[in-house]
């Protein structure tokens, strides 16, 4: 801003140029908005290829076909549902072909950036099941009959029944693993039913933008300057109190204290650098992490609507199917949050240790394998989670299969809590949840133990087959020969294999 009006007063004739381009960008997107030409892509945050492709399918005659290159955001994005929603509900959509730029096809484009052939008829051309090829390099790559996956309307409405978008398969082991799941477990929410469609009473919340908000935080130096006191993680003075304010790079899943951040001021981009939280610190239950900036107690309560919980579920929002991990959840203490790792908030009926089975069942491999197949881009974004296949709050009150003793919340809330409550600023959860000892030992090699039991568990809960267990676990880089799992005396996928095999024996016994 400050070097476009520079233009005015150094180069008029320039600063003219910018008006008119400025002007005439505002009155096509004006018209674009408010022609009724573009009803399904005139909207939100308009991009060109969305708008010419509804163009296209308004001209092409009803026996005809239209054929574009376009972004493969066309088909998972949310800014683009309504159009390629009416492709499938129409039964236009002839087929999908998704590219990576890899080879390079456009040696002008980032090689990670995704394109597609998109094909679909006129009103009168239909396909009852659409034809997808994803993740192709060149052309003869859809040569390969194995790679080509049919889906029907009634697939996308069990798939994706909110927006219909587009789940990406990379194989067709993939999507009938998936599609098995969706025909048993629903979606978190089914924005689809009058009623009974979110039965954990699900509300998204970005407590703070790190850009809007940022005039509502402070540093320790700021604080300090201003007569606060540091109090363990928090600073005060007299009755004003500052949170941690935290960001998603300080989270790891079951696990708060992940990382400080450390501010370097020689970058350009990306000033805040992670310090990540050695075994001693972790082993001390005083210790919390240092984030950049604190925020006023008043502003994170009105941010909850005065929520007042002992601990809430945050997710971490950038994220990438070829990442180690896609979905990666945690539960955190009373603090503020940044928007990249929005809060994910029940219903007040439900309770801590319930809430304990939904972070299991977020943080789970089975979850995140069909996670993947759902993000298009870089972002969590709250459309994909809400399309999630996950349990129902009331499917943990049945008894555990392999521990027939025990409810199966409270086998997977124990664990969860073992997990989690491992320092003194999680006491409140402890408390609420009637856990003993209010914190617990962190044990590096129990908390792979841990986890490997819950994720068998969850193989179990959705019904997988061992050789498809095998299956998803393969696609996850690293399961295998992690260091850590050599260090604590087996892989992670040696021990959630044998946990799944000794839950299983006992679940038929």
């Amino acid at each position: 801003r400050r070097l476009i009006a520079d233009l005015e007063a150094g180069k008029p004739e320039i600063h003219e140029r910018y008006l008119r381009a400025k002007d005439s960008a505002e009155k096509t997107l004006e018209h674009v908005r408010v022609s009724g030409r573009y009803p399904l892509c005139g909207k939100g945050d308009i991009n060109t290829y969305a708008v010419f492709a509804e163009l296209a399918r308004t001209i092409v005659a009803p026996n005809g076909i239209a054929g574009l290159l376009v972004p493969s955001g066309i088909a998972t994005d949310k800014t683009t549902k309504d159009f390629f929603g009416r492709l499938v509900s129409s039964d236009t959509l002839t087929a999908l072909y998704d590219f990576e730029n890899k080879a390079p096809v456009f040696p002008d484009v980032h090689r990670s950036f995704k394109f597609s052939v998109l094909l679909f008829g006129g009103a009168s051309r239909q396909t009852e099941e659409a034809d997808f090829v994803f993740f192709a390099h060149r052309m003869a790559d859809l040569e390969e009959k194995d790679r080509h996956i049919s889906l029907s309307r009634d697939d996308f409405r069990r798939l994706n029944p909110n927006t219909l978008t587009c789940p990406v398969f990379r194989s067709r082991r993939d999507a009938e693993i998936t599609k098995g799941i969706y025909r048993c477990v629903p979606v978190l929410v089914d924005r689809t039913r009058q009623e009974g469609g979110n039965p954990w009473g699900i509300r998204f919340v970005r407590m703070f933008d790190q850009t809007n908000d940022a005039e509502l935080f402070q540093t320790s130096q700021q604080l300090e300057k201003a007569g606060f006191k540091r109090d363990g993680p928090r600073w005060k003075k007299r009755k004003q109190v500052f949170l941690p304010l935290y960001e998603a790079k300080m989270v790891q899943m079951y696990d708060h204290r992940a990382a400080s951040v450390v501010v370097d001021e020689t970058n350009w981009m990306r000033q805040g650098q992670t310090d990540a939280t050695s075994l001693v610190q972790h082993q001390n239950p005083e210790y919390s992490v240092e984030p950049r900036w604190w925020i006023e107690e008043s502003h994170a309560r009105s941010a909850l609507a005065e929520d007042g919980r002992s601990a809430h579920i945050v997710f971490k929002d950038v994220t990438s199917p070829t990442n180690m991990r896609t979905m990666i959840a945690s539960l955190i203490p009373h603090v503020g949050v940044l928007n990249s790792a929005p809060l994910l908030l029940t219903h007040r009926g439900i309770s801590m240790r319930r809430q304990c089975c939904l972070l299991a069942n977020l943080n789970s491999f089975m979850l995140d394998f069909v996670a993947r197949q759902k993000v298009g881009g870089i972002h969590l974004n709250f459309f994909i989670v809400e399309q999630l296949p996950v349990f129902a709050p009331d499917f943990y009150d049945r008894r555990c299969a392999w521990s027939k003793r025990e409810k199966l919340e409270n086998w997977i809330a124990e664990r969860v809590l073992k997990l989690t409550c491992v320092s003194n600023d999680m006491k409140p959860l402890a408390e609420a949840t009637h856990f003993k000892p209010l914190v617990h030992k962190w044990d590096p090699a129990e908390r792979v133990q841990l986890q490997a039991e819950l994720d068998a568990a969850f193989f179990l809960l959705y019904g997988i087959r061992r050789d498809d267990v095998e299956y998803v676990l393969s696609t996850f880089s690293g399961i295998r020969n992690g260091a850590e799992g050599v260090l604590l005396g087996g892989s992670a996928l040696e021990r959630i294999l044998a946990s799944y095999d000794r839950f299983y024996e006992a679940a038929r016994a």
